[in-house]
């Protein structure tokens, strides 16, 4: 993992987090939002003014992505690379060695849950994020279990956008993390026999 950052990052709300493995040619791009300590640890994304251009600009890599795959391309549950994730407010974001707790949601999913009257906070209507009202996420436990065996994120993605995503990172002042998975890679059942073995 590597940590990058123009920002000092008590001062981050928005951040974004690359995981890239060569092998599978998967990338997982994730950006991070902290919730609201002011408004009782929720997020509002009709407050955030840089919602919609992230939004828009995580749509068209999962268009990109798309237009890669093949379909003899490895299974993938949701082969969108494009992640929301969001943090509690009290939380220092991003740091290269430490999984801050919080909600992921895929993009799309997030974009669903927009719609959703469940998380509307009975005044006017207003769409609000919190561990109290979402019905449901992944915890840092699934999604990096996810990301390890390769069940999300793309399939016949290249150095190239991962470099893109790098680049446009930079030129929006986020701070960025990329952890980059290099190298063969043990199949699955493999590695669940030597753990049943206790090898």
């Amino acid at each position: 993992m590597a940590n990058a950052n123009r920002t000092a990052a008590e001062h981050v709300s928005s951040a974004d987090l690359i995981y890239y493995n060569d092998t599978r040619q998967s990338l997982v791009l994730v950006q991070y939002k902290k919730l609201n300590a002011r408004r009782k640890g929720y997020y509002y994304p009709n407050s955030d003014s840089g919602l919609d251009g992230e939004l828009t600009r995580l749509r068209a890599v999962d268009r990109y992505a798309a237009l890669l795959r093949k379909s003899g391309d490895d299974h993938r549950l949701c082969p969108d690379p494009s992640w929301i994730k969001l943090c509690p407010p009290e939380a220092v974001i991003p740091q290269a060695d430490v999984m801050v707790p919080g909600m992921y949601f895929s993009r799309r999913h997030f974009e669903q849950l927009r719609q959703d009257a469940r998380l509307q906070d009975g005044r006017g209507g207003g769409v609000r994020f919190g561990f109290a009202n979402v019905p449901s996420y992944l915890d840092n436990t699934m999604f990096t279990r996810l990301v390890e065996t390769g069940m999300i994120g793309t399939t016949g993605v290249g150095t190239e956008l991962v470099r893109q995503q790098i680049t446009r990172s930079f030129k929006q002042g986020k701070a960025l993390i990329l952890g980059l998975l290099t190298g063969p890679e043990e199949p699955q059942s493999e590695r669940n026999s030597r753990r049943r073995s206790g090898g």
